[in-house]
């Protein structure tokens, strides 16, 4: 078990945590609702009510999956069938899914009725390792990641590794792209446990999950409104959301999150390489990493514009000047870097001839 001062996050596949968390009697609650999208509640509401008999006569609300569904209209949706369902602030919702389910359903948890209880139960590994811990919810504004949202406690987060057996393995892979955030933002020793491994359905996830959320955790406890040290958990997220929102609207491949925010790393890198000193020759090598692991997404100088107006809608930002976290070595980040656009541009062409 990993805790703060809000709540427990419990790694547990027999998943008698949250048995014992629905057997105390301050957890005592009018309606349950199991917020799933299409895919979760095919493939894990089963798991999840084999574990927990408790469950058995809650109800489902079920939304379209994808990024592309995490908006005000899919909100309202719920919002009403709440109400029509008889939800009241002793309602509690479980978010049963990746990082869409969690970062609406605790969305629409803390803004119903002035804010109802929420559980997360993430069921994608990127979920596991980011997304369901950390009190953000959210939803998109047209194609601007997280624009309108809430710090919002979950009462817990129940991880069973189980779920992930579920996943396609891209969406295994999706995660990847985190874990290597984590890595470099942290230190040498997790950097090279990950490089020197092979990444698949064989590996120690329970370790991989405790490392990244002990290093989450420890971050949010200090710093739970993001205003200093909890920033570095956006490293690649800069690059990497304005890829992810950009292959929303067209033709090509959308990019998972995980997959989005590895290659954005690439351009992080290349400009930390400029403004930090990080030295070429790690650059190269993490690149080479990332490279291997994950499909690449091509570019052109006609997307530069739109993917520059899309970094300077970043929440991140301040003073319209787009904010970065760069590296000067692995373990060393440094938040609130403010790069010019001229630089930014020069990273976007580098990144377009790989």
């Amino acid at each position: 078990m990993i805790k703060n001062d809000n709540y427990e996050i419990h790694i547990d596949n027999s998943m008698e945590s949250l048995v014992h968390f629905f057997n105390e009697p301050k957890n005592s609650f009018s309606k349950i609702f199991i917020l799933v999208d299409e895919n979760t509640h095919s493939a894990c509401v089963p798991l999840l009510l084999s574990k927990v008999e408790y469950l058995q006569e809650s109800e489902i609300l079920e939304i379209d999956a994808g990024e592309e569904h995490k908006n005000i209209e899919t909100a309202t949706g719920l919002w009403h069938a709440l109400l029509e369902n008889g939800a009241d602030r002793n309602t509690l919702i479980i978010n049963l899914g990746g990082g869409v389910v969690s970062d609406i359903g605790g969305f629409v948890a803390s803004t119903f009725k002035r804010g109802i209880p929420f559980i997360n139960i993430p069921t994608t590994l990127l979920g596991q390792i980011d997304a369901a811990v950390g009190s953000k919810t959210g939803i998109d504004l047209g194609n601007a990641k997280n624009q309108v949202g809430a710090f919002a406690h979950p009462l817990g987060v129940f991880i069973n590794t189980d779920f992930v057996d579920t996943l396609s393995d891209r969406d295994l892979a999706s995660a990847l792209g985190e874990f290597i955030k984590y890595a470099l933002i942290s230190d040498y020793v997790l950097w090279n446990m990950l490089v020197n491994q092979e990444y698949d359905r064989d590996t120690d996830l329970g370790f991989i999950i405790k490392e990244c959320l002990s290093i989450k955790n420890k971050l949010i406890s200090e710093d739970l409104y993001e205003k200093g040290a909890r920033k570095i958990l956006n490293f690649g997220h800069t690059v990497g959301h304005a890829f992810e929102s950009f292959s929303m609207g067209k033709n090509n491949r959308q990019l998972r999150h995980g997959e989005a925010v590895a290659l954005g790393i690439i351009v992080e890198l290349y400009i930390s390489t400029k403004v930090m000193g990080l030295d070429n020759n790690l650059q190269k090598k993490i690149e080479s990493y990332i490279l291997k692991n994950f499909s690449f997404c091509a570019i052109d100088k006609s997307n530069f514009d739109e993917l520059l107006d899309l970094m300077r809608k970043d929440k991140k930002n301040v003073n319209n000047k787009i904010s970065f976290v760069l590296i000067s070595d692995i373990g060393k980040p440094h938040y609130d870097q403010f790069i010019d656009e001229e630089l930014i541009l020069e990273a976007l062409k580098y990144y377009s001839e790989l």
